[in-house]
């Protein structure tokens, strides 16, 4: 009795803190929530400089991005399988694609998570109004940098997970 008991206390904090907002240290999938499809590197390559694309759930290490508080609601994410970190190709302006690269104190590598509603948030370079949006809904759509659209291209859902390859 007291083991079930401990499952279901452990059961419910489990739930509750995936609808949390993030907490530094956490790990996390970031899925667009138009497409239903996640955030990683694309094929999984380790290079500086790859693209940062969409791609279907699934919880591998290369989806998953520890959370790493550089302020109140400002992180850096740094991806479990490369540990980089995503930012701009170039200096961000509209159309910019976002790609990885080590991490450093670079502003560009800091992102703001607003909650847009319930478990739901846009993502905002600090420092600027563009926001971090899916090209398309598409398999190894690029990810890009735009004004704000009040489009669900633009919003996303944070899925805790702590991948185990």
């Amino acid at each position: 009795m007291k083991k079930l008991a401990i499952s279901l206390i452990t059961f419910v904090l489990t739930l509750t803190g995936a609808s949390r907002a993030q907490e530094a240290g956490s790990t996390y999938a970031i899925q667009n929530v138009q497409s239903e499809k996640n955030l990683r590197p694309y094929a999984a390559k380790t290079e500086d400089g790859n693209a940062i694309i969409l791609y279907d759930h699934w919880s591998w290490k290369c989806m998953t991005w520890k959370f790493i508080q550089v302020e109140r609601n400002t992180y850096q994410l740094q991806n479990l399988y490369t540990g980089k970190t995503l930012q701009p190709s170039a200096a961000p302006v509209p159309q910019t694609a976002l790609w990885q690269q080590p991490l450093s104190g670079d502003k560009a590598q800091y992102w703001e998570f607003i909650r847009d509603r319930g478990d739901v948030y846009v993502i905002r370079l600090k420092g600027t109004r563009l926001y971090v949006t899916a090209s398309s809904s598409e398999t190894n759509s690029s990810i890009i940098l735009l004004p704000m659209q009040n489009s669900s291209s633009q919003q996303w859902r944070l899925i805790k997970q702590d991948p185990w390859f």
